[in-house]
């Protein structure tokens, strides 16, 4: 079951190990939410969000980093983004997951 309520995706332990597969199945989707947030795409920032994920950082300190540049949209981007990070995880352990054709 995926978390809804910040306290519980903030304190969400995340499966480090499997997300360290997918951080570039994310990118898509964080430019898109970026892109949404700021009228305008900003690849800078969305590597700088997915090197993030890619170096473990966690929630609060995603929602502070952020805060700086999305000011009251970073909170509601960094819950959508681990609901997101969530769900993809546990499509993965789960074996939901489809594999990419050769």
């Amino acid at each position: 079951m995926i978390p809804k309520t910040k306290e519980e995706l903030f304190s969400y332990e995340i499966n480090w190990a499997v997300m360290n597969l997918l951080h570039e199945r994310m990118r898509p989707w964080i430019s898109k939410k970026i892109t949404e947030f700021l009228g305008e795409e900003e690849t800078t920032l969305v590597d700088y969000i997915v090197s993030s994920t890619q170096d473990h950082v966690k929630a609060t300190q995603m929602r502070e980093m952020l805060q700086v540049i999305l000011d009251d949209e970073a909170e509601m981007f960094v819950l959508k983004m681990w609901r997101m990070l969530i769900f993809e995880i546990k499509k993965v352990e789960t074996g939901l997951c489809l594999r990419s054709k050769s």
